[in-house]
């Protein structure tokens, strides 16, 4: 065993031997200690194997014995050698990628919500931001069923978690409550306040004490619906309140005020012929595409451009996300030129403006009494005012005041 492993190492021939004095050259090569063996006699012919080291020293001794021979196969590392080095670079890299393969599949490279419908993916990335979780983490770190737990803690309507890997991505996995949560029956009720001031015009109260009525004038803040209901005794007496939600519909007579300004100048985009497309890459956050010798060879001056990028992640088998991006890049040159608007244009703008304007108002509900428009020009180009009255549904809820009560 021991032999085999040594010839391995060292390199073995198969050699075919032929002449008249094959048995002189067999003592010639014992004399000089050349190993030889499995050695076969058929005929005028000999086969035999020996280290390929100790066949350059048998030259002489065939030269010498007039023996002719040739090597029929080659056995052993040495003869592998060759092969390896003119394919070392291959080899080194297939190696280095391997490496690194197995290195950043430790990480996270990607990450992805499932279930969120009232939660939204910006307000789970905010969580796990705030719990220190990101791109490019070791996977270890993440405790995830504390994160789980603390996922629940955080937001009330989400009933189930998992938080789980799939390659280098994450995957955070919720299940929300479709069902609202009751109101509780320990309310401390609610009043109707005035969102702006102005004159009431109508209101109807189907909850709560009416503390204004039709033609009066209110101040913002002010109290419109009570939802304290007094309760009295048998002289009239308010000996308690009973504490509702206050309801009710109620409009308003309020100004309002518009104001718009266009310039007499304005920008418009032209493009150029000169577009560039050209491949990128980035690799652990760093980019690499060649805009930047291409900008030096033409050379961008004072040039603009609007660039579009196309980017992918590299994905292998589907569920390992390297941190390896690739794709393309089209820059788009242009130039800005200003054009200027002749007074019909701008007052044109400026009507058009105003009509969406109030044309939002009534898609609100809200009814136009009477409004005062004026157009200024100016130096800078023309500039539309208006003064609006109109009829409106006001008023927003206030937590009931201990304040409040004590008043009435």
């Amino acid at each position: 065993m021991q032999n085999k492993w040594i010839r391995l190492v060292r390199g073995c021939l198969v050699i075919r031997l032929g002449g008249d004095y094959m048995e002189r050259f067999f003592n010639m090569c014992r004399m000089h200690d050349i190993d030889l063996w499995d050695i076969k006699r058929e005929n005028d012919i000999c086969m035999c194997e020996a280290y390929a080291s100790d066949f350059l020293k048998m030259h002489p001794l065939l030269k010498k014995t007039g023996t002719k021979a040739s090597v029929v196969k080659k056995r052993g590392l040495p003869f592998y050698f060759p092969f390896i080095k003119k394919r070392i670079i291959f080899f080194a890299g297939v190696f280095i990628c391997l490496t690194m393969l197995n290195y950043v599949t430790d990480y996270v490279w990607a990450i992805e919500y499932v279930g969120n419908l009232q939660v939204s993916d910006d307000e789970l990335s905010d969580f796990l931001e705030q719990e220190s979780i990101h791109y490019g983490m070791k996977k270890s770190s993440i405790n995830c069923e504390d994160k789980e737990k603390k996922l629940r803690e955080t937001f009330q309507n989400v009933t189930w978690t998992s938080i789980y890997f799939e390659g280098t991505k994450l995957y955070i996995e919720i299940k929300e409550n479709e069902k609202s949560e009751p109101v509780s029956a320990e309310t401390k009720g609610t009043d109707i306040v005035a969102n702006e001031a102005g004159t009431i015009t109508s209101i109807v109260t189907r909850n709560g004490v009416p503390k204004v009525k039709a033609g009066d004038a209110v101040e913002k803040g002010q109290i419109l619906v009570g939802g304290g209901v007094p309760v009295y005794d048998e002289s009239q007496s308010i000996i308690d309140y009973q504490i509702y939600d206050a309801d009710a519909d109620i409009y308003i007579r309020t100004p309002v005020t518009y104001q718009f300004a266009v310039k007499s100048s304005y920008p418009v985009i032209n493009y150029t012929n000169n577009n560039v497309k050209m491949a990128f890459a980035e690799v652990c956050g760093y980019h690499i595409d060649g805009m930047f010798l291409y900008d030096l060879w033409k050379g961008t001056g004072e040039h603009l451009y609007e660039t579009i990028t196309e980017k992918h992640q590299v994905v292998l088998l589907d569920n390992i996300y390297l941190p390896v991006y690739y794709g393309k890049i089209n820059r788009k040159e242009y130039y800005i030129k200003y054009l200027t608007y002749t007074e019909d244009e701008m007052k044109l703008i400026l009507s058009d403006n105003f009509e969406k304007f109030i044309s939002g108002l009534q898609e609100k509900g809200i009814q136009i009494v009477e409004k005062n428009v004026k157009m200024v020009q100016n130096r800078s180009g023309m500039e539309l005012y208006g003064d609006l009255l109109v009829i409106k549904p006001t008023g927003e809820t206030a937590e009931i005041t201990t304040n409040h009560i004590d008043e009435e």
